[in-house]
């Protein structure tokens, strides 16, 4: 049996502290705090991070395995990513777009794998359409946090540096163009008010950023007011646009974690506040489609941990209450979410969530896994793509490989 690894984890609600204080990339916490222990837009795999390793499962026919093998039928056996056991690397963070995941070691690297069509995966050529072995993106840029967008990767420096790769057809790169395919770029500091980044957010197609001064920034589509100014349409903000319609009381150094969807862009700050904008009938407050909020409105407080992805949102209270909200209409799985803030009833005691485009993942502390939402690709079941309402379905067979890697008394998900 592999020994634990000593991965420590924290909630990202003090991440922007971290990287403020200049400390190192290691992720620091105890089993008493729920982690999300993957952020994605995976759309039909399941993946999280566990005892140091990635663990996916569900569809693999595009290299997500990371085995080697580029097409790896969705039915076979839920397995870890071997590479980085052979090598000793322990992975402290996870993200991922529709097809493709990066992942962050403990050294501060980061590694791309799966479908790369726009180099979403590798930040240039290498590997091919599906690289089906994780390849080294950063080394040696000591990175301490990686968020992806629906075909676009993200990731920022110890330094305060941030770099982007991937799709770029509605501005996601911050690079000036509206390009398909485009390799790893930093964008320069002069775009951040000439200071260090402490703090990322990606979004469906966008990303944001916050300096040390407490400025917010948002690049790529700013749809439906998704960045606070008054329009319906598509507007592609190529290069990083500040966000300063702020809340009276509100400034950027409160923010601790900031994501966006398809067309709403929400933020969390330090107190547990959770504030939204953009499309109205994504942001939990029972407002109808197409009303559209300029100004970030309190969604609800109490908060711990958030994320956002697609069209909705999951938050963790301190009290351990699980929240979901976002799109019902529009949506074809309205049921993990709720057109307002909905506290939902669950299974155990909450240790960690997974958040895919439109599926949650949970665990809790007797090492039972459970999923809900969207089942396509066998990530709820070897034999079903059915979706599956709260409180979920558990996945007794992600735990049983686990248990046959690790070992029968081995307890999954008890952190990372």
């Amino acid at each position: 049996m592999k020994l634990k690894k000593v991965v420590l984890f924290i909630s990202c609600m003090f991440f922007s502290l971290l990287v403020k204080a200049d400390t190192d990339a290691l992720i620091l916490t105890s089993k008493s705090v729920i982690g999300i222990a993957s952020e994605t837009f995976l759309v039909d795999t399941g993946i999280t991070v566990e005892n140091g390793d990635v663990w996916v499962w569900g569809f693999r026919n595009s290299g997500q395995q990371g085995n080697g093998i580029s097409h790896d039928g969705e039915y076979k056996t839920p397995a870890r990513v071997a590479f980085f056991a052979n090598k000793g690397l322990s992975i402290t963070q996870l993200a991922a777009g529709i097809y493709h995941i990066i992942a962050l070691d403990e050294k501060g690297n980061v590694w791309g794998w799966g479908q790369n069509g726009y180099h979403e995966v590798s930040g240039n050529g290498n590997g091919g359409a599906y690289p089906s072995l994780p390849i080294l993106v950063l080394e040696n840029e000591n990175v301490v946090m990686i968020r992806t967008g629906e075909y676009t990767s993200y990731a920022l420096t110890k330094s305060g540096d941030v770099y982007t790769w991937g799709h770029g057809i509605y501005g996601q790169m911050a690079n000036g163009e509206k390009k398909a395919v485009n390799d790893l770029y930093k964008i320069p500091r002069e775009y951040f008010n000439n200071r260090p980044v402490v703090l990322i957010g990606g979004g469906y197609e966008s990303g944001y950023a916050i300096n040390d001064a407490g400025e917010v920034f948002g690049w790529g589509d700013d749809e439906d007011s998704a960045f606070g100014f008054d329009h319906a349409d598509h507007i592609y903000q190529t290069r990083p646009i500040q966000i300063t319609n702020l809340p009276s009381g509100v400034s950027g150094k409160d923010i601790v974690y900031i994501a966006g969807g398809d067309r709403f862009t929400v933020f969390l700050t330090s107190s547990g506040d959770v504030y939204g904008m953009g499309e109205g009938s994504y942001l939990g407050m029972g407002l109808p489609y197409g009303q559209r909020v300029t100004i970030p409105r309190r969604i609800i407080g109490n908060i711990k941990m958030i994320s956002c992805r697609y069209v909705g949102c999951v938050a963790i209270d301190k009290d351990k209450g699980l929240w979901t909200w976002g799109a019902t209409k529009g949506s074809a799985f309205p049921q993990i979410y709720g057109n307002t803030a909905t506290r939902r009833t669950y299974n155990g005691n909450l240790a960690k969530f997974d958040m895919g485009k439109e599926h949650v993942i949970y665990w809790n502390d007797e090492g039972q896994a459970y999923g809900v939402g969207y089942g396509a690709g066998s990530k709820f079941s070897p034999v079903s793509n059915a979706n599956v309402h709260w409180p979920g379905k558990e996945l007794d067979f992600v735990v049983n490989a686990m248990k046959g890697v690790y070992g029968p008394d081995y307890i999954p998900g008890q952190g990372q």
